[in-house]
């Protein structure tokens, strides 16, 4: 296992995995706009809202099935690294603001971002609390939790089915990292949050990129 295979492991974050992917399903079902949002990065919030909004607007329901709270199965199928961008996209500004070095960390494609009208203080660079460090890690979920649509008076399935047969998701979680954060990969229990976000969905957004 590589360096950010044993990481998810060891740092928590199969744990907010689970729940995000819960309450992903959870959300969607209930038409929570705020849910979503708090869940998923904001371009992805807001699509999946309009989304939700389109079917319950032509008069159909999304619903649940399989309520799960472990998934049975999740498998790290990628790493990237950035540093110096915020995972949430519209904070960002555009592409042409930032220069941009390509190198590796810990096994993982980093890419170092730096502002093109560099404002930033020394002190940044020593504060505990910064966050330079972007993580994306792209899962491979399988579970029989799933969604499908019905029609309004819930008599027949539209979209999808609600048996108890296991289904593949690819989900992209992403968060933003102190130094000190990349550190913590003994297996202790009771991990504080890292607060990772959905950023992509089954490549709705194609991955999401950064601009």
């Amino acid at each position: 296992m590589s360096f950010w295979g044993m990481y998810a492991h060891t740092c928590g974050a199969f744990d907010e995995f689970n729940n995000l992917f819960r309450e992903f399903h959870q959300s969607c079902a209930l038409h929570d706009g705020i849910g979503i949002e708090k869940i998923c990065e904001g371009k992805l919030a807001q699509a999946v809202n309009q989304s939700l909004d389109r079917i319950h607007f032509h008069g159909l329901d999304i619903e649940m099935a399989n309520l799960t709270v472990e998934q049975p199965s999740i498998e790290v199928l990628k790493v990237e690294i950035t540093h110096g961008l915020s995972i949430e996209r519209l904070n960002n500004g555009a592409g042409d603001d930032w220069n941009k070095t390509e190198s590796s960390l810990l096994g993982a494609k980093c890419t170092y971002y730096t502002p093109k009208n560099d404002q930033r203080d020394l002190i940044d660079g020593i504060d505990a609390n910064h966050k330079p460090y972007g993580v994306a890690i792209t899962t491979l979920i399988q579970s029989p939790m799933k969604l499908y649509v019905q029609n309004q008076n819930y008599s027949k399935i539209l979209l999808g089915n609600d048996n108890d047969e296991m289904t593949k998701n690819v989900v992209r979680f992403e968060t933003n990292l102190t130094w000190h954060d990349l550190l913590d990969v003994l297996p202790t229990q009771n991990k504080p949050p890292k607060y990772w976000k959905i950023t992509d969905y089954n490549n709705l957004m194609n991955e999401n990129p950064h601009f």
